[in-house]
């Protein structure tokens, strides 16, 4: 077998083991509901509770007057793989550790992606091989994230959990 089927055939497995992974971390979603708690009805009057009450408290100024940036609605992630000639490249196109495949693409390679924000950070995935040095980086909203380098036909893997 010649090398770039062999690096294809590594880089196919690990992203079965990508999956795999990530449905046993996520689980299938089919827990049972938790039975129903039963319901007592009160013999006497509850209580009325008391009134709510408004605190106000004036904050110290600070020394910026710029107001602060909102948080971005959006995860804006950029996939760099670099190195020469031509490399294949699998990387997560949407977060949910699905995985999309490239072959023979011509280094230096990127690639920007929005995903939506959600109140779980995702997973981003990048691996890549090539003849000779590769590394792969992954930034998230313009921030270095994600870096690692690979030498002659090893794989280069960036991957983990964003914050």
């Amino acid at each position: 077998m010649d090398r770039q089927l062999i690096g294809r055939l590594a880089i196919a497995a690990i992203a079965v083991a990508a999956v795999a992974a990530t449905v046993v971390i996520l689980g299938t979603g089919d827990d049972p509901a938790p039975a129903p708690a039963a319901i007592s009805v009160p013999t006497t009057e509850v209580p009325q509770r008391a009134p709510d009450r408004t605190v106000t408290r004036t904050l110290a100024p600070t020394t910026s007057t710029a107001p602060a940036a909102p948080a971005p609605s959006s995860w804006q992630i950029t996939y760099e793989l670099t190195g020469s000639g031509t490399a294949t490249v699998v990387y997560d196109d949407n977060g949910l550790g699905l995985v999309h495949q490239e072959l023979s693409v011509p280094l230096p390679w990127s690639k920007t992606l929005t995903w939506p924000k959600t109140a779980v950070a995702p997973t981003v995935q990048l691996m890549g091989q090539s003849s000779g040095a590769v590394e792969c980086r992954i930034s998230v909203n313009g921030v270095l994230a994600r870096s690692a380098k690979a030498t002659g036909g090893d794989v280069v893997n960036c991957a983990g959990r964003l914050s």
